[in-house]
């Protein structure tokens, strides 16, 4: 029998370094905090020993898996080496042989070793419990402002931030994808949690305003529902330097045609005059002026009531990130002096 560890326990071991067998798929999902991959079949190699499971047996599925695991075990060993003074945790989806295999191989070469009770998927149920019974202590500081104002900016110049758009890799709106891979609900959950936790015991936390849903993930509800009872500040900025700020995060020539490609399907929002001007802008590579343009007539128009509902606190003048850094630190001061 292999040493193993509960998912609580594995997460206060701070100095261990988690190993995920699992394929580089599963792995891109979500991890453990700070895991290694060290795949026991890459995913090619899962789906056939998979089909060879269903489809013949599960003896035939352990050979063809042990002549995949033969070919990658130098691979996997040269990588684990560099750990050697280290606690290894071992995991796989639920704590079955890929993550047991490796642990009896390490054990048997004097590692301190433990393979983890239930895998990533009893990491995942710790994670959701977790969120489900949350206990906040901090207030929530929300800044609010039409798009492109530098609020993500903004907010990554505080230590008490918790960049939501940054944990799930979208920025939110129709182009908020655009060069980045965005996160899976697993992933979004995890790294929300892990900011969370270190941010728990501050008299406040720096947010973006946020619609429930950030591309394809959800906030969880009971922190959505401090971002509403929140303290919410307005950030302001000229409509120029938001345009300028907007093509340099959005435009450039590796988005282009996806952004092309999504603005043809404007024009339900935006008149047949600004959809034909915004698209010889594009084509001209006149950023800037292509920016203005989304700015005025799209997402303007989207996001001004809104923002005229809401009763704000304090406003940010952030027509440079170092005014705005300055502003809000002054505002902040006031708030909870």
């Amino acid at each position: 029998m292999v040493c193993t560890i509960k998912v609580e326990e594995s997460l206060k071991k701070k100095e261990a370094i988690f190993l995920d067998t699992r394929s580089p798929k599963e792995y891109a999902e979500d991890c453990l905090p700070g895991a290694i991959s060290i795949p026991i079949f890459n995913n090619e190699e899962r789906a056939i020993v998979g089909t060879i499971y269903k489809q013949v047996s599960q003896e035939k599925a352990v050979e063809q898996g042990l002549e995949f695991f033969s070919k990658n075990l130098p691979h996997i060993i040269k990588i684990i080496n560099q750990f050697k003074d280290k606690e290894l945790i071992v995991y796989c989806w639920r704590g079955g042989m890929r993550s047991k295999v490796i642990v009896s191989l390490l054990e048997a070469m004097n590692y301190r070793v433990w393979q983890l009770e239930g895998g990533h998927k009893a990491f995942r149920q710790y994670v959701r419990e977790k969120l489900d019974h949350y206990i906040l202590k901090p207030k929530i500081v929300v800044l609010w402002g039409l798009t492109c104002t530098g609020k993500t900016e903004l907010i990554q110049q505080f230590p008490q931030s918790l960049d939501l758009e940054g944990l799930a890799q979208h920025r939110g709106s129709l182009y908020g994808a655009l060069g980045l891979i965005p996160s899976s609900q697993k992933k979004f959950d995890n790294l929300f949690l892990q900011r969370l936790e270190e941010l728990n015991n501050e008299p406040y936390i720096i947010v973006e305003g946020e619609s429930r849903k950030i591309g394809d993930v959800q906030i969880p509800e009971f922190f959505y529902r401090a971002m509403k009872n929140g303290i919410p500040i307005l950030v302001k900025k000229s409509i120029e330097q938001r345009a300028i700020y907007g093509a340099q995060v959005y435009l450039n020539d590796k988005t282009i045609e996806e952004v092309k490609k999504i603005s043809a399907g404007l024009q339900r929002l935006i008149s047949k005059e600004k959809k034909e001007e915004l698209a010889k802008l594009l084509d001209n590579r006149e950023y800037d002026a292509a920016c203005k343009i989304l700015l005025q007539f799209y997402y303007d128009q989207l996001y001004e009531h809104t923002l005229n509902r809401i009763r704000f606190l304090a406003e940010i003048n952030n027509e440079t990130i170092e005014q705005g850094k300055e502003e809000l630190k002054k505002t902040l001061k006031k708030i909870f002096i």
